[in-house]
C-alpha cells in the first residue's frame, strides 16, 4: 500500500512524516540566480547543514562496501562520489536539471541520461508500490497511469513531464517536489537493493562515459588514474574533448587533467584533487583495455 508523506515546513527546512510516523529531514530551501540574467530559482538541497546530518552520514558511499560486488569499479567511481557529496541521499532540485538525486547526483533533464536509466529500473523494483504506484515503465519508457489514461512522461527528446512530476516549478518549493525527494530517500535508506540499484548504474555511466572517451580521445593502455580524471570531467561536464585532449599531450597529463576546468569549477577541482591524493596509486595499477572495455 502507498505511503502517505506529509510535508513538515519549518522555515526554510523541509522533513516528511510517512504514515503519521516520525518525521526525517528532507532538505532545505535555497535559492540560486543566474548571473547573466539575474533570475533566482528556487529549490531543495541537502549539501549544506542537512548533509552533515548524522542520516546522511550513514548513507554515504564507501567503495570498500561494494568492492566484492563491484572489483576495481567501486574504487573507480569513488573520487567521483565524493565530489558529488557522497550520500546515496543527496539531493538538488535549484538548477536547470530541476531534480538531482543520489551519490553521482543523477539529473532529470537529460533524455535516456543517467537519472532516467536508474528511474526505470527503480520503478520496476517490487517497493514501487509503496512509493509511486501511479509510475509505470512501458515500452521501455517511463509513464503516469491515471484511471485508464497513460500519461508518457519521457522520450528521447525530453524529459520535461517528468521533470514537471517531480518539480513543478522553479519559482518555489512546492508539497510535490517535498514529497517526491521524501520518497526517493525514504526509499534509499530503508532498502540497501535501492542502494545497490544506485551503484549498479554509476558504474554503467563511468563504463558508458570511459567507451565514449576512448573512442574520441583514444584511451587505450592508459591508465586509471587519468582515466578517473577524464571520466570525472566528461560526467560533470565541466569540458568538452578538445581540452581532454590538449591536457592529455600535456608534458604532465594527470596535473593537466586535474586543472582542466579549474576556472569555472574551482571548488570540484580542488575536490577531486584532494580525493585522488590517497588513492592515486591503487588506481594506476590498471589499465584501460579497448578490447576488453574494462581496466585490466
Amino acid at each position: 500500500m502507498a505511503i502517505h508523506f506529509d510535508v513538515v515546513r519549518d522555515g526554510k527546512r523541509f522533513s516528511a512524516r510517512p504514515d503519521g510516523r516520525t518525521a526525517f529531514p528532507i532538505a532545505a530551501k535555497v535559492t540560486f540566480r543566474n548571473r547573466r540574467t539575474g533570475v533566482e530559482r528556487f529549490g531543495l538541497s541537502n549539501d549544506g547543514s542537512f548533509f552533515g546530518s548524522d542520516e546522511a552520514k550513514r548513507q554515504k558511499y564507501l567503495a570498500a562496501d561494494y568492492a566484492e560486488i563491484h572489483p576495481f569499479w567501486a574504487d573507480f567511481i569513488e573520487p567521483t562520489a565524493i565530489c558529488e557529496g557522497q550520500s546515496f541521499i543527496s539531493l538538488n532540485t535549484y538548477d536547470r536539471a530541476r531534480f538531482t538525486f543520489g551519490f553521482g547526483q543523477f539529473a532529470a533533464h537529460v533524455p535516456d541520461g543517467d537519472f532516467i536509466r536508474w528511474f526505470r529500473d527503480m520503478l520496476q523494483r517490487p517497493e514501487v508500490v509503496d512509493y509511486f504506484p501511479n509510475l509505470e515503465v512501458r515500452g521501455g519508457r517511463i509513464v503516469k497511469v491515471e484511471d485508464n489514461k497513460v500519461v508518457p512522461l519521457e522520450t528521447a527528446q525530453s524529459t520535461e513531464p517528468l521533470q514537471l512530476y517531480l518539480n513543478p516549478t522553479l519559482d518555489d518549493v512546492e508539497d510535490a517536489e517535498v514529497v517526491a525527494a521524501a520518497k526517493l530517500i525514504h526509499w534509499t535508506v530503508n532498502y540497501p537493493e535501492a542502494r545497490l540499484l544506485q551503484v549498479q548504474h554509476m558504474v554503467n555511466t563511468a563504463r558508458r562515459l570511459m567507451k565514449e572517451a576512448d573512442r574520441r580521445l583514444g584511451l587505450d593502455g592508459l591508465g586509471a588514474d587519468l582515466c578517473c580524471v577524464v571520466m570525472d570531467v566528461r560526467h560533470q561536464g565541466r569540458a568538452g574533448f578538445s581540452d581532454l585532449q590538449e591536457a592529455l599531450n600535456a608534458r604532465r597529463p594527470f596535473e593537466a587533467l586535474l586543472d582542466v576546468g579549474a576556472v569555472s569549477q574551482p571548488e570540484r577541482v580542488r575536490n577531486l584533487k584532494q580525493a585522488l591524493q590517497t588513492r592515486r596509486a591503487a588506481l594506476r595499477r590498471k589499465k584501460w583495455s579497448r578490447s576488453t572495455g574494462d581496466f585490466v
